[in-house]
């Protein structure tokens, strides 16, 4: 490997690590983890901006009430915000969830009836358990009207979450003295993505370089990939892509 290799940054993390750890946490943001699919419904990234909801719900058709009450649901600020929060393995108490819930009990109350000759309802299975019948969070659905969407508004516009400096973690220079860590970090999360997307995300590293004219390189000869960017290339989608998929088998 032609050039001066360093590791900088912060050496007591990991270089090599899950990609996903390589992005740190950021105050006030959030790692969204989807619970009950609605970014997935709509086929949309979870930093999508209201109009880009917007568009991925027309072209759906607006025909799958699913698709729509997600739609909806992602509308209202409050509402994404509290789905957003959501921690992995808790469903967010949406009224699909509670419609499923009650069903699964209706089935457990009616199977005792039978066996038994009991007449309990879904809410004495629940209560029986010590579990309090969830109720939606009715108060954040959103009344806007999915065909009455309005691009114009400037509130259409999500945030960006740009991540902090210094970056919390190691990486590598490869014949440079790049220390542009925002750039670094759009880099990294968005081959992490990239890669997740295809079903493959390794752990991998990322750095800058300027061994020669090429905007990245994936350099392999240090165990896991690294994910090069050159110093004065930016993190563009077309880049990101082009490098994640040079590393896919």
């Amino acid at each position: 490997m032609a050039g001066q290799l360093q590791l900088v940054g912060r050496p007591d993390r990991a270089i090599i690590s899950t990609s996903t750890a390589l992005v740190p946490h950021r105050p006030g943001a959030l790692v969204v983890y989807d619970v009950n699919g609605y970014y997935r419904a709509l086929g949309v990234h979870v930093r999508a901006t209201r109009r880009e909801l917007g568009d991925a719900y027309r072209a759906t058709g607006g025909q799958d009430p699913y698709v729509t009450y997600a739609f909806r649901q992602l509308l209202n600020p409050r509402t994404r915000a509290a789905y957003d929060a959501a921690p992995p393995g808790e469903p967010f108490p949406d009224r699909y969830v509670y419609d499923e819930i009650l069903r699964r009990a209706a089935l457990r109350a009616a199977h005792e009836n039978q066996v038994s000759g009991t007449e309990k309802t879904a809410v004495d299975i629940l209560e029986s358990h010590g579990i309090v019948p969830p109720k939606p969070t009715s108060e954040f659905l959103d009344s806007t009207e999915p065909d009455s969407f309005d691009e114009s508004r400037t509130r259409d516009r999500q945030l960006s979450i740009r991540p902090p400096a210094p970056w919390l973690y190691s990486y590598l220079q490869l014949a440079t003295t790049c220390d542009d860590v925002d750039r670094l970090a759009q880099w990294q999360e968005g081959i992490s993505r990239t890669l997740t997307q295809h079903g493959n995300c390794p752990q991998f590293a990322v750095g800058f370089h300027a061994v020669s004219d090429q905007p990245y390189l994936v350099v392999t000869e240090l165990g896991p990939p690294v994910f090069f960017l050159h110093e004065g290339a930016m993190a563009t989608g077309e880049l990101i892509a082009a490098a994640a998929n040079a590393a896919i088998p």
